[in-house]
């Protein structure tokens, strides 16, 4: 089976409270809260195939992420589905910019190619599913 989109992402919950070493050892996991968007990035599923990025409401939009889409069809393995959130680093301000993230998933074609120059976008995973292997 191969995942496709639209897939619903896993969603943050708010807690009063960081979960504590017994919570941790029966299987509770927590992490930090980017400041970014959700979305799933799918690999092609083979050879020739179409690397794909769905927002957290279901939008296909991987012409706006130009070198996300360029580092998955480099670095990783055909049929996998990351979870996770977009972020963008603003090389000037030494820092992660939600403003510069903001453009760049305004931004189509063209104008993508130039801002992913000029503020490039990573996406901390934090799930990963995989058809028949582990991630």
């Amino acid at each position: 089976m191969t995942l496709r989109p639209p897939v619903e992402p896993m969603l943050a919950q708010a807690a009063e409270a960081v979960p504590g070493p017994a919570a941790l050892r029966a299987g509770v996991a927590f992490e930090q809260k980017l400041d970014g968007h959700r979305a799933l990035l799918f690999t092609a599923a083979g050879p020739g195939g179409t690397v794909l990025v769905q927002t957290r409401r279901g939008a296909l939009v991987q012409d706006r992420w130009p070198d996300l889409v360029a580092a998955a069809e480099a670095q990783l393995p055909h049929g996998l589905v990351l979870d996770g959130e977009l972020v963008v680093w603003d090389t000037a301000a030494g820092r992660l910019s939600f403003e510069a993230l903001q453009r760049r998933a305004a931004t189509r074609a063209r104008g993508a190619l130039a801002l992913a120059a000029r503020w490039p976008a990573s996406s901390p995973s934090t799930s990963c599913s995989r058809t028949a292997r582990s991630c």
